[in-house]
């Protein structure tokens, strides 16, 4: 079932841009408004790319710097993925309205699962057998490479690469997994809140993805964490940068109120039709010594719902 965020969720605050483009692009079965947005795959994959909700008016052109690009119709191309991993940037172009669109796809490392490393990072061992048989919970194909030079790469409008890489400490070059429809549902989000008069042009992600080694070292004994499988992310609201949750109620403190708030202003979206295909994982937890509250959202497939105090 495709995904697709309305542009109705948001009024935007002046000092927040959505940053859509004028159509849609639906690829592996995502829809994207946006004017950039992270694509994984595996080497030589082959995806399909459809602009969608278009005018009858509109010319589309699709350029590639690597692979091989094919268009099988006036607005739909296939795209077959180079061997090695890597960058490799497709652009969208509206010729009408001259809106450009900018799909950063990763070529992922493959990973055989037979040793606990990759390229000499840490990354454990996951489960064989999928939680409940549920595909979504089957072990990843491969990874993909973080460096110096790819961190600060975009993966939507207002969150880039490393962002969600784990804590655990290492060299470069590290590995982390991240999800297309993670990234949409978290401009979803950011929407949202710049709709309910939060001024905000981020979110803080406290915690992405995780490697089963890592999640094991901190104590994490969920063998099924949706942070292993990059769809998860742990986040709050942070504009004055100083790594705590702003205080969202305007009660003068950061408590697990402000995560109430946030809470809600997801859960406001979530009884919308439109949201089903981003239903998943949302919780609450309240503040520690060493950390401040935050909410966790996913995009399981299911709806799962706890507060942690």
């Amino acid at each position: 079932m495709p995904v697709c965020i309305p542009s109705a969720v948001a009024a935007p605050s002046s000092l927040y841009d959505p940053q859509r483009v004028s159509f849609t692009v639906k690829v592996k079965d995502e829809l994207n408004p946006y004017e950039v947005l992270g694509i994984y795959v595996m080497p030589d994959e082959t995806i399909e790319l459809e602009c969608v909700f278009t005018d009858s008016r509109s010319s589309f052109t699709v350029t590639a710097q690597a692979g091989k690009l094919e268009q099988h119709a006036k607005e739909r191309w296939e795209w077959q993925a180079p061997h090695e991993q890597g960058m490799y940037p497709l652009t969208v172009n509206d010729t009408t309205t001259n809106s450009t669109m900018t799909l950063n796809v990763f070529v992922m490392v493959p990973f055989s699962h037979h040793s606990e490393k990759l390229n000499g990072y840490r990354i454990g061992r996951y489960q064989p057998k999928p939680f409940k048989n549920n595909p979504v919970y089957n072990r990843p194909q491969g990874f993909v490479e973080v460096t110096l030079n790819n961190r600060d790469v975009p993966v939507s409008p207002h969150f880039t690469l490393g962002q969600f890489l784990g804590k655990q400490t290492s060299e470069y070059p590290k590995y982390l997994l991240v999800r297309e429809r993670l990234l949409l549902k978290l401009e979803m989000i950011l929407e949202a809140l710049n709709h309910e008069g939060i001024a905000t042009s981020t979110l803080h992600i406290m915690s992405g993805f995780r490697t089963p080694f890592y999640n094991h070292s901190i104590g994490n004994r969920t063998t099924y964490s949706r942070h292993l499988y990059g769809d998860a992310a742990d986040i709050f609201v942070d504009v004055n940068e100083d790594n705590y949750m702003d205080d969202l109620n305007q009660d003068g403190k950061s408590t697990i109120a402000d995560a109430v708030v946030l809470r809600d202003i997801v859960e406001k979206r979530a009884r919308e039709t439109w949201y089903q295909p981003f239903v998943g994982g949302l919780g609450i937890y309240g503040p520690k010594p060493h950390r401040g509250p935050f909410v966790h959202v996913d995009v399981r497939g299911f709806k799962a719902r706890w507060m942690k105090p």
